[in-house]
């Protein structure tokens, strides 16, 4: 199935198909890992070379697909699922559980187990909203692709420096001009002639342009008129045309061969527009990827603070239970102290509550504000319940591999090797600024007189009047400083971009290097972990079980292991979302993370 998710200036395609995609608990993991032989060079500058390995190195682990009777885990634990779900239990297993094991608890007798069923789906319930929306993590990307406004800002970028390149070019483009004026002329004079008294009107109309050599020629065809006034004609026995008309026809051309000469240097402003709109396009590619890392992490601290809430409900159902019965027994053998120790940690309890509970909607409310759209919005009072559970295979990943591919796929990489390759042009057009002008200049001119404008024009055509002007400019500034100064200037910041190339190139292995290591140390904390929670689960069983009578020092004993037991489940939950967003922190740091959720992005068309 192909998803087209399409911007007014920008695509982006969301494919779902074989490849490898992050869906949950249900999800074919399949890890490749390789290392090719490449050879990758920066642009411009010989002096840095990045070499890969000279043998493909790959290693490959893949899992099946986890349903509820398979068991899921590394090494020689297994973690049965269904325990799993009992330890970090969202909101949606509890109000779906809550009938049934409520009336198993009033069919036993035990009245108990019921109130405090009842106090957990109540204390639950308190994160529900009147309307419920089911939502994966699938959806929330494509949602976020189609509608998150950073993306919308950073998707007109590439269009907008496209337009910058098509100006860029359009300074070789030809371009039309005319000129019309009229001169009135009446000014004394010291020949016989009181005053010269005539009505000039010159117009031009031709085409010039630049060619990729730095060259301009221009071709204009020009018409004068003068008249001039019958008393300055007699005085001087004027026997000529009156008016008369002049044509001529100029084709010019101007050829730097120093400063403005060659075809590099003329098209180099085009070379950095378009080497500007690869920038751009990288940088939106980065703006979708960090877009759609935060999405992933949202949707999973979801994941996370709703189990929570679970988790603490149960922790405050207990606790309510024991105050109630150390309640019962004030008059017998529990002291006020003793009582109202337990009641502070009872109140503080109901507080941490609260804080859970609104870790809740602050979640939900950060994963809207990222999609931006569809039927959920900040203004809906709608509970989101995710569907997707945390990642629980190990992704085997070779560092050296990992490193290899990021340096290959990083697009701050790119964006700095094109900047690399920009500072060297600017370079180049520094030096051609420091060299003087030196321009060959060649003119033709054909002219016609007439009685008017046609037989003016007869004349020219006939091309019996030619002249031609040949000739060469020359200047250079006394000490050219200014232009010293700029080719200074463009060679330290060429030095810069090299220097932050390296940085770059520091950088993308310091995140991978993080990514891997966070990766796998997020997993090795899983199954601890989860052992811990069944230790303590086991821990407050028995003591429930051994308990001869409940005593303060008993019910103290037992109020402390089911809060150990709280903290163990906030843990395991804790691990398994950590180790799901370190997956996605690890194809960002690769540069994949697009490709890992099979998401393409065009290039924009030159």
């Amino acid at each position: 199935m192909e998803v087209a998710i399409g911007f007014r200036q920008y695509m982006i395609h969301l494919r779902r198909g074989n490849s490898i995609v992050l869906a949950g608990i249900q999800a074919l993991v399949a890890c490749a890992i390789f290392a090719a032989a490449t050879s990758t060079q920066a642009a411009v500058n010989p002096g840095i070379s990045f070499d890969g390995a000279a043998d493909v190195v790959g290693l490959v682990d893949s899992a099946l697909a986890l349903d509820e009777a398979s068991p899921i885990g590394g090494g020689e634990i297994t973690i049965p699922f269904d325990r799993i779900r009992w330890h970090v239990a969202d909101p949606e297993d509890e109000f779906n559980s809550y009938e049934k094991h409520y009336q198993q608890a009033l069919a036993g007798n035990d009245k108990a187990e019921a109130a405090r069923r009842t106090r957990i789906h109540d204390r639950v319930g308190e994160i529900r909203r009147p309307q419920q929306r089911h939502l994966s993590l699938q959806e929330a990307i494509r949602t976020t692709l189609d509608h998150n406004f950073a993306i919308q800002v950073a998707s007109y970028e590439p269009a907008v420096d496209t337009t910058r390149v098509v100006e860029a070019e359009a300074a070789f483009d030809a371009t039309f001009f005319t000129n019309v004026t009229k001169n009135i002329i009446d000014r004394p004079t010291g020949l016989q002639i009181a005053s010269i008294d005539s009505d000039l009107l010159t117009s031009s109309y031709g085409i010039r342009k630049i060619l990729p050599t730095g060259m301009s020629v221009s071709g204009s065809y020009e018409l004068d008129r003068t008249k001039t006034s019958p008393e300055a004609l007699r005085t001087l026995n004027f026997t000529g045309y009156n008016p008369q008309y002049f044509s001529r026809f100029v084709f010019d051309m101007r050829q730097p061969f120093l400063r403005g000469f060659g075809i590099d240097f003329n098209r180099s402003i085009i070379m950095l527009a378009k080497n500007n709109q690869k920038v751009s396009q990288h940088a939106f590619e980065r703006q979708v990827r960090d877009t759609l890392r935060q999405v992933e992490e949202a949707y999973w601290r979801l994941v996370q603070a709703r189990r929570d809430i679970v988790i603490t409900a149960r922790l405050l159902a207990d606790f309510e239970a024991i105050y109630e019965y150390l309640l019962a027994r004030q008059q017998f053998d529990i002291t006020p102290v003793q009582l109202d120790a337990t009641r502070a940690n009872l109140e503080q309890s109901k507080a941490d509550f609260v804080a859970r509970r609104a870790a809740v909607f602050n979640a939900e409310d950060r994963l809207i504000a990222l999609m931006n759209g569809g039927k959920l919005d900040l203004g809906a009072n709608t509970e989101i319940i995710p569907d997707d559970f945390p990642e629980l295979h190990r992704l085997v990943v070779d560092r050296l591999g990992e490193v290899q591919v990021a340096l290959e796929n990083r697009p701050e990489i790119k964006e700095q090797k094109i900047r690399v390759a920009s500072a060297k042009i600017v370079v180049d057009r520094a030096k051609n600024g420091e060299l003087p002008q030196f321009d060959l200049i060649f003119r033709t001119t054909s002219d016609g007189l007439g009685s008017n404008a046609d037989r003016s024009f007869d004349e020219l055509s006939r091309g019996n009047f030619l002249e031609y002007i040949v000739g060469v400019e020359f200047s250079a500034p006394i000490g050219n400083r200014a232009a010293r100064a700029v080719s200074h200037r463009s060679r330290l910041q060429y030095s810069q971009a090299i220097a932050a190339l390296k940085q770059t190139f520091e950088e993308v292995i310091l995140d991978v290097n993080v990514a891997t290591r966070t990766l796998n140390t997020d997993y090795d904390v899983i199954s601890p972990a989860y052992e811990a929670a069944e230790a303590r689960e086991r821990e407050v069983n028995s003591i429930v079980a051994r308990a001869e009578r409940k005593d303060i020092n008993t019910l103290t004993t037992e109020l402390n292991s089911r809060q150990s037991l709280a903290g163990a489940r906030r843990a395991m939950i804790g691990a398994m979302v950590e180790y799901t967003i370190a997956i996605a922190d690890l194809e960002r740091a690769k540069g994949t993370l697009l490709q890992f959720n099979n998401i393409i992005i065009p290039p924009e068309k030159e």
